[in-house]
């Protein structure tokens, strides 16, 4: 109700004023200031009765919800909603329920951040990223992520650091179930990107085999999207791997199979054109057809060459030296090594 002020009510009613007089300067007709003459004589004040009242009917069930609700502390809103329908049979509306806890004071809610427009086609941009975080015990370890930039679709894994070769491992897990994307954003340190005048790696040559380009980035900022999913993954994956008992990095992985799979049933949506993978080529049966590099050794006059402090020795072609020459050594990710002098094929181990 529009404020009013009491001074010509009160000159009325303490007979100062007329109560014609009063309705001409309040500008009201003088059956509404008899009326609310009468209201402050009664109560005092203007307020309308219902003022500091609910139109809604209290939940009989609100205690009952907020108690189910307690031993998901921790997660968000929205994950805490499906975790009382499908573990606990209680259905609730989301913001009733963070209204709720907002007033116990229980919890808070992190400000959103705008979003840039995705991309068109599935495939098209890959972001790839590290999440270090206490996932599960005492000990940080590393949530090697990917996530479409069209549909959120991701992929999970947990290793120990991240390194080439659980990127390239990630990278894979990623082809093998969709294909082969256009390309991948990622950090600008040298394992993700071939710097001038640096030497490849597996990760840098297995997208080049495969005709994948990769975009640096130069800021967390720059790969938003996955950093987001990052921290969506640590309030959802977190207490809820806590909340189910897994607390080593093989029971971490095996839970991840089932989880990722609820994910993208849960935040997956379809990209606004199609589908931008191609093909696995014929010939890329394993990863080690495509992640592999290959450096350029000295052959000794014992038919050895020098690897990562390491003497590896290759079966002599005859019985004389091998003449002062260059040999190609090729290391898969996997530990393969193979040898080339000369056309012949040495498969070292």
């Amino acid at each position: 109700m529009k404020k009013h002020s009491l001074k010509p009510y009160l000159a009325a009613i303490e007979q100062k004023l007329s109560n014609r007089a009063a309705a001409r300067l309040l500008n009201l007709p003088k059956t509404t200031a008899r009326r609310r003459l009468r209201k402050i004589k009664a109560t005092g004040n203007l307020d309308h009765g219902n003022k500091g009242k609910q139109n809604r009917k209290p939940n009989p069930d609100k205690a009952r919800i907020l108690t189910a609700a307690a031993k998901y502390e921790g997660f968000g809103i929205s994950h805490a909603c499906e975790l009382l329908e499908s573990r606990d049979g209680i259905s609730v509306n989301r913001e009733t329920l963070r209204r709720w806890l907002a007033r116990s004071e229980s919890r808070k809610t992190s400000k959103q951040r705008q979003r840039r427009e995705p991309r068109a086609n599935f495939g098209e941009l890959l972001q790839i990223d590290g999440s270090f975080e206490r996932w599960f015990g005492a000990e940080k370890t590393c949530l090697m992520h990917i996530v479409d930039d069209a549909t959120n679709t991701a992929e999970m894994h947990f290793d120990d650091q991240e390194t080439i070769v659980s990127a390239c491992n990630a990278a894979w897990r990623w082809i093998t179930a969709y294909g082969v994307p256009q390309s991948f954003y990622a950090d600008g340190r040298n394992m993700y990107h071939l710097i001038a005048g640096g030497e490849a790696n597996f990760f840098t040559n297995m997208c080049d085999n495969l005709g994948i380009r990769v975009i640096p980035a130069h800021s967390p900022q720059a790969k938003g999207r996955v950093e987001r999913w990052n921290g969506i993954q640590q309030r959802r994956l977190i207490p809820l791997m806590k909340l189910d008992g897994v607390n080593d990095m093989a029971d971490a992985n095996k839970y991840l199979e089932k989880y990722v799979v609820e994910h993208n049933k849960r935040f997956a949506k379809r990209a606004r054109e199609g589908d931008a993978h191609r093909l696995l080529p014929e010939w890329a049966k394993d990863i080690d057809d495509v992640s592999f590099i290959v450096i350029e050794r000295q052959l000794n006059n014992d038919w050895t060459f020098s690897y990562k402090g390491e003497k590896i020795q290759l079966p002599p072609q005859s019985v004389y030296p091998p003449a002062k020459s260059k040999i190609q050594v090729k290391i898969t990710i996997s530990g393969k090594i193979t040898a080339y002098y000369r056309g012949a094929i040495f498969n070292v181990r």
